[in-house]
Parts: structure tokens; sequence; C-alpha cells
């Protein structure tokens, strides 16, 4: 298990560095073609390309080195990070790939640009040292399982109430607290530059939403969570846009306090990503309890099963064939 954590968490680095590479070609591109009279780089759709490849890369990067930050500091229980870190540095890394050649067009597919076999190998960084998929399921048991710790506390506490009337009045108290808006989770905002402090809050919110869901889950699932797939996932992409947030707030916050020349564009990175992450864990978390979802859930099931019993695609050719 050590030999494949410190693979993932390498992973990240490495892909960061490849990710920077195919950013400098797509900027070397947009500087110097001219459409319609203007250089790519002052087209909007252009802007939106780079600026998410550059906040891509912050991201990866950022969090390889948290990640040795706290290995370097004796931490023995990093593998959930190392499978973030695997995970999103090999999506954005094919994203920044893709996207570098969709900026130089036809030139980008062809061999001596050099895109086309960075994209061809990176295809394996999402399937080795553990698929995405099965990363992703991983993540997101792995912290059930802390969670069902506490579970397991309370459930025991409910057979003796009596007794055991702290455990109880501080879950009742936390569901409140709930029920009315009141949010009772970490706050970041003391550990961040006081710039960055309404990312920090979103984070936080993020953090609480996160294990009020989890929570909530396995109340309705139990043991039986090893099944929803569907749900599991939503969680694990919520668990690696949090921890996301978390890498990007605390190294712009570094930047910011020792007065780096990068520090102001590093801010702008970290409270835009934020801002999108924030809802984009709002939204997932959200879905894996809304009713209408879980009918998708059901529906995309029922449509598996029947392309595969049929050994193919079900529908009639429009022409008959």
């Amino acid at each position: 298990m050590n030999i494949l954590n410190n693979g993932r968490f390498g992973m990240a680095a490495a892909l960061a560095g490849t990710m920077r590479g195919v950013i400098h070609k797509a900027i070397e591109h947009a500087t110097a073609r001219t459409q319609f009279g203007k250089k790519l780089e002052s087209f909007g759709a252009i802007q939106e390309k780079i600026a998410r490849m550059a906040m891509k890369h912050y991201v990866t990067e950022s969090m390889a080195y948290m990640i040795s930050a706290n290995m370097d500091q004796g931490s023995k229980e990093f593998q959930i990070e190392a499978a973030i870190s695997k995970i999103y540095g090999s999506e954005a890394a094919w994203f920044c790939c893709d996207e570098a050649i969709q900026i130089l067009g036809g030139m980008g597919y062809m061999r001596e640009c050099g895109l086309e076999r960075v994209m061809r190998d990176l295809r394996i960084f999402r399937i080795f040292e553990g698929t995405n998929d099965i990363l992703r399921l991983f993540i997101a048991l792995t912290g059930i399982q802390y969670a069902g710790s506490s579970m397991k506390e309370l459930q025991k506490a409910m057979k003796n109430p009596v007794g055991n009337a702290g455990i109880l009045f501080d879950f009742a108290g936390k569901r409140a607290k709930r029920a009315v808006g009141m949010s009772s989770g970490p706050s970041l905002t003391e550990h961040v530059h006081s710039s960055l402090a309404t990312s920090a809050d979103q984070t936080s919110k993020s953090i609480y939403e996160f294990g009020a869901t989890v929570e909530d889950i396995l109340m309705k699932h139990g043991k039986k969570i090893v099944d929803e797939q569907f749900v599991l996932n939503r969680l694990a992409e919520s668990a690696i846009e949090i921890y996301a947030m978390v890498s990007v707030l605390s190294r712009a916050s570094r930047s910011l306090t020792a007065g780096h020349s990068s520090a102001q564009h590093e801010a702008l990175m970290c409270t835009t990503y934020c801002d999108e992450a924030f809802h984009k864990v709002k939204i997932c978390l959200e879905e894996t309890q809304s009713g209408r979802n879980l009918k998708i859930y059901s529906n995309l099931s029922q449509i598996s099963q029947d392309v595969i019993q049929c050994g193919g695609l079900m529908q009639q050719h429009p022409l008959g064939f």
C-alpha cells in the first residue's frame, strides 16, 4: 500500500510538470496566431481555456506539495490525499493537453507539434496505480468508515440514553443547528490570509455540509452503502474538490504572507477556484439524496442492464439497417 501511495502522490508532481509544458505551447500559439484581425489570446473562449488550464495546474501542484509537506512532518496516514491527487492530477493533465490541442487547432494534431504523443501517453495515468473509478470508491468508503466509527458510538449511546446523555445531546444539538441553517463546522478563516477569508468560509461550509451529508447517508443506507456507487461517486467528487480548496488556500496564503511577486495572481486563482468548487460541492452533495437524482440513477442502471442483456444497443437504426 505504501508503494501505491508514493506512486500516486508522485504522479501529481510529475503531471504538474507535463501540464506546465502543454500550457506553454498553448500560450505560445495563442499569442502568435491572428484570426479575424485579432490575436487568439484576446478572445474570451481562448482566455477561459487558458485560465482553467492554469488553475488546474495550480491545484495539482499545490496538492503534490501539501502531501509532501505532510509526509516530511512524519504523517503516515496520507492514502486518501494521495488517491485524490492522483485522480485530480491525471484528469487535469488530460484536460490541459486536450485544450492545448484545441487552441492549436489542426496544428496541435500533427506529430511535429508533439502534443499528440503527450495526449496518448497521458491516457494511461487514469488507469494504472489504481483506476480513477476504483480510487473514487476508495476515497468515499474510507471517509465513510471514519464517520461510521462515530455513528457506532451514537448507536451505543442510544441503547443507554441515561448514561450517555452527553453524546446524545451533542448529536441532537448539531442536527438542530443544521435545521435552522446554523453551522457547527470548523472555521478555516483564522488560518489563512485575511484577503482569502471568503474562500476560507466557503471551504469550511463545504467541509461541514460534507460531514452532515455522510452522516445522513450512513443513517439511511448503513452497511449497504457499499452498493450505492452512484452516491459514492458524488461523495468522492465532493471530497476531491474540498481537498483542492484547502490546498490552494494554503499555498495562496503562504504567497500572500511572504509577499511573493505572484501573490495577487495566486490569490485570484484561489478565490476563483474556491468559488466554483463551493457550488460544485453543494450540487454533488444535493445529488446524493434528492429524489430526482435517485430516480435518474435508477434509470441509468436500467438502461445499462437493457443494453447488456441485448448484447449491444437496443434501438433500431434510423434507416432500418
